[in-house]
C-alpha cells in the first residue's frame, strides 16, 4: 500500500483504518474525489491551465484584423467619419478616459476631453443602431461575452487610428470606462 498525502491526510492511516471496519474502497474512493482526484485519472493532480502568452493588446489586434478581413467595417467608418473627428477621439483618448472623466477630478463637463468623448460614445451608439441588420457584419468575430458588434465597431475605429498613427487606439477597456462614466 502507497502513501499519498494531500491537505494533510495520511491516506495509508485512513485507509487500514477503514479495512480493519471492513469499509474500505467505497469511502477511499470518496477521499480520492474529495483531494481532486478521479477514478479515471487515478487520483493525480489536476492538469495546470494554460496561460495565454499574449498581451491584451496583441489580442485586440488580432480581433481587429479578424474583423477588418471578414467585414466591410473599414469602409463603412470611412464614410462616417472625417478625419477631424477622428484626431479629437484619439487625442483624447491619449490622454485616458479614466483620468479626464471620473468624478473625483471635478465635474466631467468642464473637462476639455469630455466633449470628445461624449461625441465618440454617441456615435458607436448611433452607428451599432444601424448596423443591426447590416448583412456587411454577418461575418464578425464573434465573442460570448461582449456584445459582438460593438467589437466590431471598436476594432474598425482602432483600424482607423492606427492608420493615422494614434499612440493609443481605442480597446474595449476604454470603451467600458466610457460606458461607465457617459451611459
Amino acid at each position: 500500500m502507497t502513501t499519498v498525502q494531500s491537505n494533510g491526510l495520511n491516506y495509508k492511516i485512513v485507509s487500514s483504518i477503514l479495512q480493519v471496519f471492513r469499509i474500505g474502497r467505497p469511502i477511499l474512493k470518496i477521499f480520492t474525489l474529495l483531494k481532486g482526484g478521479a477514478q479515471r485519472r487515478g487520483g493525480e493532480s489536476e492538469p495546470p491551465i494554460g496561460r495565454e502568452d499574449k498581451t491584451y493588446e496583441q489580442l485586440m489586434d488580432e480581433l481587429t484584423i479578424w474583423n477588418i478581413e471578414h467585414t466591410d467595417i473599414v469602409g463603412i467608418l470611412r464614410k462616417e467619419v472625417e478625419e477631424e473627428r477622428l484626431s479629437k477621439w484619439s487625442n483624447a483618448l491619449e490622454k485616458g478616459v479614466r483620468k479626464n472623466l471620473d468624478p473625483k477630478s471635478g465635474p466631467k463637463e468642464t473637462n476639455p476631453y469630455f466633449s470628445a468623448y461624449l461625441d465618440l460614445y454617441q456615435f458607436v451608439r448611433r452607428l451599432r443602431t444601424k448596423l443591426v441588420g447590416n448583412p456587411a457584419m454577418r461575418d464578425m468575430k464573434f465573442l460570448e461575452r461582449a456584445d459582438s458588434l460593438l467589437v466590431c465597431i471598436l476594432c474598425g475605429i482602432r483600424a482607423l487610428q492606427k492608420e493615422k498613427g494614434a499612440k493609443r487606439p481605442i480597446d474595449t477597456l476604454q470603451w467600458m470606462m466610457l460606458e461607465r462614466y457617459l451611459g
